[in-house]
């Protein structure tokens, strides 16, 4: 009884403190009961992946910054696919944000070629091929078709077929690769690059090589692209001289390009853009077709990991040497290797030692090597008096840098005719 006078008394208060309309809300259970279900239902639908991220920090505040990186990683590797963008020199350096195109670029196909399957063939191939680096090229507006190659060497070619089966065709002659291909890399030694060229214009055929249809890269040293333009009959925008290392296959390294040599004012067709002495390749993509063939075999170097352009023969000489280091490189941590396990270190310890550190220092140097006084300022941080700086000082004191010098220097005469390269075994 009680019970009820207070609920009698509730309703008389509420009569005259609510609206109608609210009161009827009130008194009528089906119409409340729905209500519940409603705000229940949409309290538990799905959320969207910026409100579950949202509560995943609140109720597992250690997992949200692995969950945002999954979702950064998943729009990352989306942008790269669909959106072409610029790739710098290198990894480290920043990025700009502009697109160069819109999402709806079509992407080029390559159609790449190798006279010759040896150690820098094999491994330009393996970048090419690789599908980890397809979104690489698609940034930059390519999209690899296909990548025929002359069965010699043998070993190479097959672990090539072997590695990319549905990538990979083995010829067993130049002209076939040279017809199934678009872009043409010339991979011999120094004195077959005469003879190849030779036979592709007189086997018979009226034109193997496809005047404005292929490109001509060549891989050999010693060439010069006059001499290419030559002896090939293609015209100069068609024809280049790349040279890099074997790391290009994981997209390391930078490589050299030199295009043809600027034409005369007049009655020249080249359509490539003039070279400076050492511009690198930040802001060479434009859309495939804007700057010809240049452009696409700038912009598969730029996927591969970066290129320096070269102005002229000259240029391009000098820049190589640097490159042949790599063998006085190596000889230098075989040295510390060796040196090592005189020390009683085992030679597992010492070598997984040496490589590791001699990364760690590299890694350190190629960071800003932009800065040309970056070098400089790495020497000049050597603690005065401390080990490393007494190591340079020794070194220094018995003219090893000199050493190195007249050994480019050798490399250098010998890339320009002008010696066989060779050293007296005693200079003083």
């Amino acid at each position: 009884q009680n019970l009820n006078e207070l609920e009698n008394e509730t309703m008389m208060s509420l009569s005259k403190r609510c609206p109608r309309s609210i009161l009827f809300f009130l008194l009528n259970p089906l119409l409340l009961l729905s209500c519940v279900h409603a705000v229940d239902a949409f309290n538990n639908r799905v959320p969207s992946n910026k409100q579950q991220a949202n509560i995943d920090s609140h109720r597992h505040p250690h997992r949200d910054i692995s969950a945002n990186h999954r979702q950064l990683d998943h729009r990352h590797h989306r942008t790269m696919s669909s959106t072409p963008k610029r790739q710098k020199l290198n990894d480290n350096d920043d990025d700009d944000g502009k697109a160069d195109s819109p999402a709806t670029t079509t992407l080029h196909p390559i159609r790449a070629g190798f006279v010759g399957c040896g150690t820098i063939a094999s491994a330009i191939a393996t970048g090419l091929a690789t599908p980890d680096h397809a979104p690489h090229l698609a940034t930059h507006g390519l999209s690899l078709s296909s990548i025929s190659v002359t069965r010699r060497s043998e070993s190479k070619s097959t672990l090539l077929k072997e590695k990319f089966p549905n990538v990979i065709n083995v010829y067993e002659t130049a002209e076939e690769v040279v017809t199934n291909s678009d872009v043409v890399f010339l991979c011999v030694l120094p004195q077959q690059v005469d003879g190849v060229l030779e036979d592709l214009r007189t086997n018979g055929k009226d034109d193997v090589w496809r005047r404005g249809g292929h490109t001509l890269v060549s891989l050999v040293a010693t060439s010069k692209v006059d001499d290419l333009i030559l002896k090939s009959g293609l015209p100069r925008n068609s024809v280049f001289k790349v040279i890099c290392l074997p790391p290009i296959a994981k997209r390391r390294g930078c490589a050299l390009l030199q295009p043809a040599p600027a034409p005369s004012p007049v009655g020249d067709d080249d359509d490539s853009t003039n070279t400076t002495n050492g511009s690198s390749s930040e802001g060479a993509d434009k859309a495939v077709g804007n700057n010809g063939k240049s452009h696409v075999v700038k912009s598969m170097l730029n996927a591969l990991g970066g290129f320096v352009e070269c102005a002229n023969d000259d240029i391009m000489n000098a820049m190589m040497i640097p490159g042949c280091m790599m063998g006085p490189m190596y000889g230098v941590m075989r040295n510390n290797r060796d040196w090592l396990v005189k020390q009683g270190v085992s030679p597992e310890d010492a070598s997984y030692f040496v490589g590791r550190s001699y990364l760690s220092i590299v890694q350190d140097a190629e960071t800003d090597c932009r800065d040309p006084k970056r070098f400089d300022a790495l020497v000049a941080e050597q603690t005065p008096g401390g080990l490393n700086e007494q190591s340079l000082r020794n070194l220094e004191t018995q003219n090893v840098f000199e050493s190195y010098d007249r050994a480019m220097g050798a490399v250098l005469s010998r890339l320009q005719g002008k010696s066989d390269g060779s050293l007296p075994s005693d200079t003083t």
